[in-house]
Order: structure tokens, then C-alpha cells, then sequence
């Protein structure tokens, strides 16, 4: 092997420089939060023995304010006039000699938005931490708790983004490892050590067999890069002289789907939800259920649309993943939604709802994989399974944090979860319990909520013709998602005939202190400060179910955009 002269290497510096740079400068959001994220650590050792840690909490927002900011900038808006498109950015690049580039990550509007729903959830959820008793008593680690959440979120940034199989797998070990220590963070509790172990466990396994799958990947076609990986599977899979059999093909897919699964609550991949939220600190638990599972479908999304080229005649892709797809989202809602009915915790009935809610959202992926073709700038009927999914994410986050904040609210001051404990509740928090109905109302995806907004679309993405049958192909997983929606309202009106209907058991409450203040009378009585964030997640809910254009036209922008160049 030739020696390098300094000559070769300065050239070769040269040459990486321009990369480098523009690199960096797209990846201005994840830099914050790194630097928030070692910053956080080093404040917290500044805070004296028995000083307000609360602070790394304040902090932790304006990070995660900082980078929602630097995240929009990378934003492309729509322009009707233009006629140029641009597709998505690629960053640190590895190959450069091929059209488009190779990288591993892109930013495009589909990896900004998740940026921005992950940077609002994680103000959400230090606001609710800030109000969380269970999070409180625990003074000592409060530094540590609020930099793992910036940890977290470096994590949730990137998995969307992610173009390499890699790239991939890193971000969701990131994200898998920090949300381990957060489920377990009330360690004096066993509790929240059985959830952490069972979370490690399981995410272990699965993780196993996600990184098995995409090892077959790389063996099949030669590259980890999912661009290259697209190329490669279309110049064997469309020449009949090359033309090898699928299922190698189908053993890769099916074991790459069961890591990301995992993540995304999916069933049969669910088993770590029930107990893992019931036994993290509640913030942790809305956190989970909305920011890591909607970076979950990012990644998801990003793996299925791109990964599998699409017969050029029918725009459907070479394997059939939609129907596998199809199947576990018939399975998730319907699991998700019977096993709620069992249960007498309200976070595990929610732990289960939202189980059903990823089967309800992968309806939106069937659709984009039916006939959808991103090949070039253009992106044919599918769109409206991708936007579907966009519109749904943004409901939920509203619509699931604030019940967990009304759940968090009522645990503060009757120190339960459980659903009996709720009785006649009505009488004694009229407003909390008002809310955490429409909350639930909008989860079941009835009318003049933003929970229907997000159902209507979803169910409407998949009711499409096929040109060649002229039938609905999937008219089946449409009838099994709008009876799951049926059997949610019996659990969702059980907590409010709880709260509304029935007599309470015992009035005396013991008064456990915090945001929550009882009045001789028994009422539940709460500071300005919490009643502003209930309302934070209540206006969106009902405003937005009624005028919803602003996030129709918004999820339509990322689909314009969700290419690579």
C-alpha cells in the first residue's frame, strides 16, 4: 500500500471541507442540543446541596426552545409559483461520486416536522415534570432527570432523519437507553425498577432482531445506505434474468420491522407498554407515548418508503409490506382496545389505548404504501397516507398529554391511578374533570374534536378505488378500525361515568401538597400556572377540531417536500 504524502492528505482535506461544513451547518438543531444537553450536566454540579434544582429544568426549555427555533429555520415553505423543488439535504456524506450523494442523514420537511412535534413535546413535558410530585420528592436527581430528556431528544431528532441502516440503529439505541433509565427513575419504587427491567429486556430483544435484519440487508444488496439499498433492489428485483426469490428479502423485512415496532408500541412487539407506564413517572409516560412513538413512525416511515422500490407499472412496491403492515395494524388497535377494557389504572388503560392508537396510525403507512411512488420530485397517491399520519400525530400529542396532565393533576392530590378512586370527582375538580372528558372524547374520535380531524383522514387515506379492480382493497382494515373505534368509547365513557355519574366512596382526601391545594369543602383547587397548561392542550383540541385547515395545509407541506436529492 502506497505511502501518503502530505501533499495527498491536504488535498484530501481540501476536498472533505466543503462537506464537512455544509454538514454542520444543517445540523445546527441536534448541536444544540447536544451542547444543552452537556451544558444541563455541568449546571446541575454548580447547584449547591439543597438549592432549587428545578433550574435544569428551566434551562432544558429554553434548549429545547432554541432548537424547535433552529429546526424551523431549515423549514421550506410552499411556494405555488415556484418551479424549482428541492428535495431533502443530504449530510455527512460518505459517497459523493453518485447521483444523489450519499449520506446519512437528510434535512427535509418530513425529518424538520418530527423536529418541531419532539421540541413542543419536551416543553410540555418539563412543565408537567415541573408540576409532577412523584418527579419533585426526588430532589437530588432532578439535574439528571432534565438532561437524559435533552438526551432523549438528540435521540428523536435523528431517527427521522436517518437515510443509513447505521444511522438507523444508533439513534434508536439513543433514544432506547435514556428512555430505560427514565422508566426507572423513581428507583426507590419497585414499581418503576420491575417497569425499567422489563423495558431493558424487551427493548434488548427486539433491538437484537432489528439489527439481525438489517445485517441480511446489507448482505443482500451490499450497502447499509437506504438510497443505494432502493437501487440496488430495483436493478435485481425488476430484471427478469436476475429475478431472485423474495424471501430472503421477506426475513430481512419482517425482523427490521420488529425493532422499530417495539418502539412504536406495535403489536406483537407491545408487551413493555402496560407495565412500563404504568410504572414511570407520568410525564415519562406521556413522553413516551407521543414524542418516542411518533419518532418511532418517522423512522418507520422513512425505512418502508425508501427502502422498497415500486414496480414501475402498478406504483406498488416490489414486496407486498403493505399487506404485513395492514395485518399488524388490524392486530394492534384490536388488541389494544380489548385489553383496555380490563383494566382498573388509568395509565394502563391509557398505556393500551395508545397501543391502539399506533394501530390506527399505521393505517395511514398501508396507505402511503398503495400505489405511491417517490421516485424523482413527485409523489402520486399515497401522499394522503402520509399526511394522514402528520395530521394524526399532531392530534394526539394534544389530545394524549393533556389527559396524562389531568392524570398527573388528580394523582398529585388522591395519591391513586386507580379508576374507582375517580368517583364523583365531578363535584370536587368540575374543570379537571371536564377536560380530561373532552380529552377522552377526542381520543375516541368523536365530531368537533381534533381526535376526529385525525380518525377522518386516517380512515379516508385508505378508502381509495383501485384503477386496475375498481374495488377498495383495504375496505376490510377500515371496517375492523372503525369497530375498534366503537369498543374505545365503552373504557373512555367508563372513567367518565366514574367522575360524573357516580357517588365517591369516601370523601376525606389525604393532602399530599404540590400543584394541587384541597379546600376545607373538599374541592380540588390548583394554581394559575396549571390551570394555563391544561388549557394549552384543551384549546387545540377543540379549536383545531373545528377549524383544522392550518394542519391539514401544513402536513401537506412536509409530503411536498418528502424527497431526497
Amino acid at each position: 500500500m502506497p505511502q501518503q504524502t502530505p501533499s495527498d492528505l491536504t488535498a484530501l482535506a481540501n476536498h472533505v471541507q466543503p462537506f464537512v461544513t455544509q454538514s454542520l451547518q444543517h445540523f445546527l438543531p441536534e448541536t444544540i442540543l447536544i451542547a444543552g444537553f452537556i451544558l444541563a450536566i455541568v449546571l446541575d454540579l454548580f447547584i449547591k446541596k439543597g438549592g432549587d434544582r428545578r433550574v435544569t429544568g428551566y434551562f432544558a426549555i429554553l434548549v429545547f426552545a432554541a432548537a424547535g427555533y433552529a429546526a424551523f429555520q431549515q423549514w421550506v415553505p410552499f411556494n405555488p409559483l415556484g418551479h424549482e423543488w428541492k428535495g431533502g439535504q443530504m449530510i455527512f456524506f460518505y459517497f459523493v461520486s453518485l447521483t444523489p450523494p450519499l449520506g446519512m442523514m437528510v434535512v427535509d420537511n418530513f425529518s424538520v416536522f418530527f423536529k418541531l412535534l419532539i421540541s413542543l413535546t419536551g416543553i410540555f413535558i418539563i412543565l408537567m415534570s415541573l408540576s409532577s410530585e412523584e418527579v419533585g420528592m426526588r430532589k437530588s436527581r432532578l439535574g439528571e432527570y432534565y438532561s437524559l430528556l435533552i438526551g432523549m431528544a438528540i435521540g428523536m431528532y435523528l431517527m427521522p432523519a436517518s437515510t443509513d441502516l447505521i444511522m438507523m440503529y444508533i439513534t434508536l439505541e439513543l433514544v432506547s437507553i435514556t428512555s430505560y433509565i427514565l422508566a426507572g427513575f423513581m428507583k426507590d419504587s419497585s414499581r418503576s425498577a420491575e417497569a425499567s427491567m422489563k423495558y431493558v429486556v424487551y427493548g434488548a430483544f427486539s433491538s437484537g432482531l432489528m439489527l439481525y435484519g438489517f445485517s441480511l440487508l446489507y448482505g443482500l444488496t451490499g450497502t447499509t445506505n437506504i438510497l443505494a439499498i432502493k437501487m440496488v433492489l430495483a436493478n435485481i428485483f425488476t430484471n427478469p434474468a436476475t429475478h431472485p426469490s423474495t424471501l430472503s428479502l421477506w426475513i430481512a423485512t419482517i425482523l427490521s420491522l420488529a425493532g422499530m415496532g417495539y418502539k412504536i408500541s406495535a403489536a406483537p412487539f407491545h408487551f413493555w407498554t402496560p407495565d412500563v407506564y404504568e410504572g414511570a413517572p407520568i410525564p415519562i409516560t406521556a413522553l413516551l407515548s407521543v414524542a418516542s412513538k411518533a419518532a418511532g413512525f418517522g423512522l418507520l416511515m422513512r425505512f418502508l418508503l425508501f427502502v422498497y422500490p415500486t414496480d414501475p407499472q402498478t406504483g406498488n412496491p416490489i414486496l407486498n409490506w403493505p399487506m404485513i403492515v395492514a395485518i399488524l395494524s388490524a392486530l394492534t388497535m384490536t388488541l389494544g382496545n380489548f385489553a383496555a377494557l380490563q383494566q382498573s389504572n388509568i395509565k394502563r388503560m391509557l398505556a393500551y389505548s395508545t397501543i391502539a392508537h399506533a394501530g390506527y396510525m399505521m393505517i395511514g403507512l398501508v396507505a402511503a404504501g398503495v400505489g405511491t411512488a417517490l421516485t424523482g420530485m413527485q409523489v402520486t397517491e399515497g401522499s394522503s397516507g402520509i399526511v394522514a399520519v402528520m395530521i394524526y400525530l399532531i392530534a394526539y400529542l394534544f389530545m394524549n398529554l393533556g389527559a396524562f396532565y389531568v392524570v398527573l393533576l388528580i394523582a398529585n392530590k388522591i395519591n391513586s391511578e386507580e379508576i374507582e378512586d375517580y368517583k364523583g370527582l365531578a363535584r370536587r375538580a368540575p374543570l379537571l374533570c371536564v377536560a380530561l372528558g373532552l380529552f377522552l372524547i377526542s381520543l375516541t374520535g368523536i365530531p368537533l374534536t381534533i381526535g376526529f380531524i385525525g380518525k377522518l383522514y386516517i380512515f379516508t387515506s385508505i378508502l381509495k378505488i383501485d384503477p386496475v379492480t375498481h374495488h377498495i382493497k383495504y375496505l376490510w382494515l377500515a371496517i375492523v378500525a372503525i369497530l375498534n373505534s366503537v369498543v374505545s368509547l365503552y373504557y373512555y365513557i367508563r372513567v367518565m361515568a366514574a367522575m360524573f355519574i357516580k357517588d365517591p366512596e369516601q370523601s376525606a382526601v389525604a393532602d399530599g401538597g404540590g400543584a394541587l391545594i384541597i379546600t376545607n369543602e373538599g374541592a380540588l383547587t390548583y394554581p394559575f400556572s396549571a390551570k394555563l397548561l391544561l388549557f394549552a392542550f384543551l384549546i387545540p383540541v377543540i379549536v383545531l377540531g373545528v377549524y383544522f385547515t392550518p394542519v391539514v395545509e401544513f402536513a401537506g407541506n412536509v409530503v411536498r417536500f418528502f424527497t431526497l436529492q
